[in-house]
């Protein structure tokens, strides 16, 4: 049986469209069908259901495709190792990734990557924190970068990423000293999602601090423009600290709090040439970037 069939019922599953599939593979809508058909007929079971929403997985489809995962995750091994014997450097990445990080150190990243290994394509998928955990578990990425620890996977750290106090400019703990947490006491707060929650609750929790939390959420960009409108103020990662933007100061926290950001995968060892050799570009990177 083909490996083209399963890669091909797998674009469909992951981009929940014939055409979108079509689109990927150089295919005809009718030629992903044919192949979705051919490989249903093989293995004696149907794997999608089409109906009125689009396109969804039988109960059969749900327990083969882990399975089909794999077999073209090691097909690729072979493809990878075969290209390494003859010296030719091929393969492909899919990475999944949050915005913030997208921004500030992909670009730089895939540059320096693509520059050495030409031949290697790299996909991106973004999204929050738990998006990336499932894109990971599921095998829909090969590595993600997310926020440390994470029980689940394999990991490899890498950055530092403090978090800072953001208020308006005219408030009153816009101040050349750090903010004491215990000020933030009765404060209108706007608690950031998707991770950073998690920390700054903690430590509102062990300094007994409460702040009047008025909304709870997960885009920074709205979170930058509430707080720019005097609605409250709130504690985000520098990394998505707003510069020089008007009425906003970032003031640093007395009791130094940060997120630890690093590549997250199931396994290092099982990993393809291709991953192995990102791994490595990421970790040159960050390491030149720590001693600079």
């Amino acid at each position: 049986m083909a490996i083209f069939q399963y890669e091909v019922f797998l674009a469909v599953v992951e981009s929940g469209s014939f055409t979108k599939a079509g689109e990927k593979l150089g295919l005809s809508q009718s030629g992903v069908s044919h192949n979705i058909s051919t490989l249903e007929t093989e293995l004696g079971i149907v794997l999608l259901r089409r109906n009125r929403n689009g396109i969804s997985l039988t109960d059969a489809g749900e327990r083969v495709l882990p399975h089909i995962r794999q077999l073209i995750h090691y097909a690729k091994l072979l493809e990878q190792e075969a290209a390494l014997i003859q010296g030719i450097e091929v393969g492909s990445i899919k990475v999944g990734t949050f915005p913030s990080f997208s921004s500030r150190f992909l670009p730089g990243l895939i540059r320096n990557f693509i520059n050495k290994y030409p031949g290697i394509q790299i996909e991106l998928y973004e999204g929050g924190y738990d998006d990336i955990k499932d894109l990971i578990t599921s095998g829909t990425v090969d590595i993600g970068f997310l926020t440390l620890p994470v029980k689940e996977f394999e990991t490899i750290p890498l950055l530092k990423d403090e978090l800072f106090v953001l208020v308006p400019e005219n408030h009153r703990l816009n101040t050349p000293k750090p903010v004491k947490v215990e000020s933030i006491h009765n404060e209108s707060f706007i608690m950031p999602k998707a991770g950073c929650d998690i920390l700054i609750k903690r430590l509102f929790r062990e300094n007994n601090v409460h702040p009047h939390v008025i909304f709870e959420i997960e885009d920074n960009n709205t979170i930058i423009s509430m707080v720019q409108e005097g609605l409250g103020i709130t504690i985000i990662p520098e990394m998505v600290l707003p510069k020089n933007t008007p009425n906003l100061k970032g003031i640093p926290l007395e009791t130094v709090l940060f997120r630890e950001i690093g590549i997250a995968l199931k396994s290092t060892k099982q990993a393809a040439p291709s991953i192995k050799k990102f791994i490595d570009i990421i970790k040159e990177q960050f390491k030149q970037d720590q001693l600079e």
